[in-house]
């Protein structure tokens, strides 16, 4: 299934019409990104997906206990003229081999107060009146809204995800519908139903009394049940949301101002003494270096003038040492070649040759000698230019270097303290944060309370229902007149003994691969395999558990808030893969309640692998600097909702936050 575009006409926050192309423009680009402020409509966007696919049965986010009818109301934008909406919904499902087209129209109108709502699907531009007739169960062809929330979620509500209740229901339902389990526990409960009505038309009358008052019983106490679950709904949970909400604000605010910093004063501190101390060291090193032979470079091509001086009077001295060694060699020399009979001119020659060289050498003995160095001062002189000197200037250019990379950390270390608040700048964020700390402490504690009361009722009932069973089972056996009617309640008996062992057998046979599913995709977005390197989940209560290396289970609770928010979405990437469907994924607030390192596991590991089609609808505290840099080679479209504050609604527009700012400061 690919999206390619949906259109909004005063939806919302959306006035007049409204187009969003979606169509990612190749396979190496699956994500769509779509930035907005808070408010801006991002929600609204996943909310319309869900309207016009499902119109009543849809799970929007902000619908709450509505009806349907006040629902459509509250969607229609304050400013429309003729309080008329319209959701329309574009995508391509491939059938046999070929990619169909089908657009899904939901509008609705307000007149006279009431909601009149029209619907159309049309295939491939064509109205198709009977897939607008069956689109309810059509639609589960395509996208099964018991599944919608594995691809279309909320990434603010990801870490609840791994909660033990919450997983546990979103892991069975999922499963069981993955599986098709959900037909097999209708027939279950068809078939208890049926039973219970053959029981109950063999009632003894002695009998009766007992029942009628079993059944009334269990009528009371689901009653009350039903009053504590709702009560835990509106008076606790929807508190504790928007308490826990309060705290994300407050620690965003304690962060915007520094907390972190705050946080880590000690640890700055520590680093500001400890670059101090290395500066002051390195320092002390360049002194010590300066004590030796460096400062002799100030002079060296004086000293090497002196080494020439000293060669030329080295050679001065030999030359004056063999001249007349040379006069009295010369001599025999041309004695002989005057015997050998040679050529005069040859003769005369050698002679000015042979004079020549003794001239040169009597030049070089007239130089004169002032500096008359010693063997040792030699020695001294040739290693100093040759060696000592190199050695100390490249060991001053190594400290000076790393002396400069010192300093650089420390101005860095300095800026980091500077920046640090003062203590009465979070005063009153610290107060709020922990006083909201407080108030969900004790919701969170009434709420056990109200658990534990409502995990009594539920015991109660289910004693009840035994009992009630019981009787029933008492009744039917001594009321059985006919073997056809005790054949029937024999069978069905074991019919449901059957269906219980084949769910079980088929859970345990699928559940496997699911597991495998999950851990892969969570080790992929730890980018890490030594946390985590087993997952189960019970195949009877879908209660989901970690393992380390060394087989010890792991307590989710434990976990990091980053570790269990990837936790869920690994939960729900494991079980999007389990079910085998080419579904797009649409993520609100992707990065919302995540640190840095795991902001960027979900930025490199997740989005560009979640699906062929991927939209992501972040805030501009989200994707943007080094996560968009890193997300860029996966993006084939960017969008902006903009909200304007003057005219009450929001705009679809090109481009991005960073894109959109630059262009506007060009």
């Amino acid at each position: 299934m690919i999206i390619d575009e949906i259109i909004l006409s005063n939806f919302g926050v959306f006035s007049g019409r409204q187009c969003i192309a979606l169509t990612p423009p190749s396979s190496e680009k699956p994500v769509i990104l779509i930035g907005g402020l808070n408010g801006a409509g991002k929600t609204t966007l996943i909310d319309a997906i869900q309207l016009c696919l499902y119109g009543p049965f849809a799970q929007c986010s902000n619908r709450g206990s509505l009806s349907y009818q006040d629902y459509l109301r509250k969607c229609v934008h304050g400013q429309a003229k003729n309080e008329e909406a319209t959701i329309e919904f574009e995508f391509r499902f491939r059938v046999d081999g070929e990619d169909l087209r089908y657009r899904v129209i939901r509008s609705w109108l307000i007149l006279n107060n009431r909601v009149r709502e029209q619907f159309s699907v049309l295939l491939n531009g064509t109205k198709d009146p009977v897939l607008t007739a069956n689109w309810v169960n059509q639609v589960h062809e395509f996208l099964p809204s018991n599944i919608a929330n594995l691809f279309l979620f909320d990434g603010e509500k990801i870490e609840g995800y791994v909660d033990e209740v919450y997983s546990a229901d979103l892991i069975g339902s999922a499963i069981e519908n993955l599986l098709g389990l959900d037909i097999v526990d209708q027939l279950n409960k068809d078939l208890e139903t049926f039973e219970r009505r053959k029981r109950s038309e063999q009632q003894h009358s002695g009998i009766q009394a007992e029942i009628e008052a079993a059944e009334n019983e269990l009528g009371v106490l689901n009653s009350q049940l039903e009053g504590l679950q709702k009560e835990r709904a509106t008076d606790y949970v929807d508190e504790l949301t928007k308490k826990r909400r309060a705290l994300e604000k407050a620690e965003s605010q304690y962060r915007k101002f520094g907390g972190d910093l705050y946080d880590q004063r000690q640890s700055i501190e520590n680093r500001k003494h400890e670059a101090v101390r290395q500066v002051g060291s390195g320092l002390d090193s360049l002194k010590e270096t300066a004590t030796g032979e460096l400062p002799l470079m100030l002079v060296c091509k004086l000293l090497v003038s002196v080494a020439k001086q000293d060669k030329k009077e080295e050679d001065g001295r030999l030359a004056r040492g063999v001249i007349s060694t040379l006069e009295k060699r010369d001599a025999e020399f041309l004695e002989r070649i005057h015997k050998m009979s040679l050529d005069k001119d040859v003769i005369e020659n050698i002679k000015q040759i042979q004079f020549s060289d003794r001239e040169s050498r009597k030049k070089q003995s007239h130089t004169r000698n002032y500096l008359n160095l010693s063997s040792e001062a030699q020695s001294r002189l040739h290693t100093l230019l040759d060696e000592s000197l190199n050695g100390a200037f490249r060991m001053a250019q190594s400290l000076i270097t790393e002396q400069k990379q010192l300093e650089l950390k420390l101005d860095q270390v300095n800026t980091e303290f500077d920046n640090i608040p003062a203590p009465d700048t979070l005063e009153n964020i610290l107060k709020q944060r922990e006083s909201l700390i407080n108030e969900i402490a004790e919701i969170e504690a009434e709420l056990g309370v109200l658990d534990g009361s409502i995990g009594r009722l539920q015991r109660d009932i289910e004693r009840k229902q035994i009992e009630y069973a019981r009787l029933l089972n008492e009744n039917a056996e001594g009321s059985i007149k006919n073997e056809e009617q005790n054949r029937i309640i024999s069978h069905t008996s074991k019919v449901q003994g059957t269906l219980n062992r084949f769910r079980l057998m088929v859970i345990q046979r699928h559940l496997k691969r699911i597991e495998e599913l999950v851990l892969q995709s969570y080790q992929q977005l730890l980018h890490k395999t030594s946390l985590v390197s087993r997952l189960t989940i019970d195949p009877e209560r879908f209660h989901l558990t970690l393992y380390d290396k060394e087989g010890r289970q792991i307590q989710i609770p434990r976990l990091s808030a980053g570790e269990r928010q990837l936790l869920g979405v690994a939960l729900l990437w494991g079980l999007g893969k389990a079910s085998g469907r080419p579904l797009p994924t649409a993520i609100d607030t992707p990065l919302g309640r995540l640190d840095t390192t795991h902001r960027s596991h979900l930025v490199e590991h997740y989005f560009p692998f979640a699906s062929h089609q991927v939209l992501l609808l972040s805030t501009d505290e989200e994707i943007t600097g080094e996560y968009l840099r890193k997300l860029n080679p996966w993006i084939g479209r960017k969008y902006q909702l903009v909200y304007d504050n003057k005219l009450g609604r929001t705009s679809i527009t090109p481009g991005y936050f960073e894109e959109l700012n630059q262009t506007y400061v060009n």
